[in-house]
């Protein structure tokens, strides 16, 4: 799953600024939605969070050094992004990617980058027709389905691979689990690596058990994404990336009395 470089690194750079996230513009179609409402679900909201290791705040500041000083001397005091490759980890984001809405919030993020509301209808057409399958989302029907990005850095360029691109199914499953505030769960059952370090590392997970219930309902409190213990170890290829658990309020992502996952 890839994105612009250009709308993660936005992403990326309003996540700490955003204010407490609303739900009233979900009640206008997504194409109405702003620049600002796409960034808020994405980033920071009810369906996405982006999480920053001790290393990750200290490669953002070499970053603020490196372009100060490139700014300062046009350049010449060599490259910059040497020294901020250098340091720590970038920031990931978590999104629940089975929410139309964060659906909806990335496709109007691509849209405002195509310059989508100055298009002619036939442009629209074809223009909807390439995010439809994105949109519809099949799988989403009986799967839960989970993403996590890594940014890239603020320069807009890659500077290693994507998380987790690694890994195969087959590393990933009794280490990653959905689980609410019961202690029930749903193991890992399909995982599609990132191709590239723009990509996003997308998880699925079976929505009902055996019996039918599904795990998420309008009365559970806590939805839990989490990494076992081993694997969240530092010196793991990935380790320091992500915290053990990441945990949304069940309440914020109900919207007109149904859960939004």
């Amino acid at each position: 799953m890839k994105f612009s470089r250009n709308i993660l690194v936005v992403c990326f750079l309003v996540a700490t600024s955003l204010p407490a996230f609303s739900q009233k513009f979900l009640s206008r179609p997504y194409t109405e939605w702003s620049t600002d409402d796409a960034k808020k679900i994405v980033s920071e909201s009810a369906w996405a969070k982006t999480y920053s290791s001790i290393e990750s705040g200290a490669r953002s500041s070499a970053q603020s050094v490196g372009r100060n000083q490139r700014d300062t001397v046009n350049g010449g005091g060599g490259r910059p992004g040497s020294v901020a490759q250098s340091m720590g980890n970038l920031p990931v984001v978590i999104r629940l990617h089975s929410s139309a809405y964060v659906r909806q919030a990335l496709v109007r993020l691509q849209q405002l980058d195509a310059k989508y509301d100055k298009m002619n209808a036939d442009q629209k057409t074809t223009f909807d027709a390439a995010k439809k399958g994105f949109l519809d989302c099949v799988v989403c029907n009986n799967y839960y389905v989970v993403t996590l990005t890594k940014y890239t850095d603020s320069s807009g360029e890659s500077v290693n691979e994507g998380i987790f691109q690694a890994m195969k199914l087959e590393d990933m499953q009794g280490k990653v689990s959905l689980t609410n505030e019961k202690g029930e769960k749903r193991e890992l059952v399909q995982f599609t690596p990132p191709k590239s370090a723009g990509d996003s590392a997308i998880f699925f997970f079976k929505r009902t058990d055996d019996s039918g219930k599904p795990l998420i309902t309008n009365d559970t409190k806590d939805l839990h994404f989490v990494f076992s213990g081993e694997f969240i170890q530092s010196d793991k290829r990935y380790g320091g990336l992500y915290p053990k658990r990441f945990e949304f309020d069940v309440a914020k992502i109900i919207v007109d009395e149904k859960v939004q996952f």
